[in-house]
């Protein structure tokens, strides 16, 4: 499951950023939202990748995570 939203991740990633499948996955896996995904206590990674993705975005666009 986590890896089908990790994948999904990466692919909005390419798609809205226009980023290399390399600097898609290095955005996703270097982010404070891949952190909080893994972390099991947050619950994140039961949610859609759109709303995970949400987060993500916010944290490309800010710099932080929101």
């Amino acid at each position: 499951m986590q890896e089908d939203l990790l994948s999904e991740l990466v692919t909005m990633v390419m798609e809205r950023w226009h980023y290399s499948i390399n600097e898609a996955l290095d955005t996703v896996y270097n982010s404070e939202t891949f952190s909080h995904l893994t972390d099991k206590n947050t619950g994140l990674y039961y949610q859609s990748a759109g709303y995970v993705y949400s987060f993500l975005d916010n944290e490309l666009k800010e710099g932080r995570f929101c």
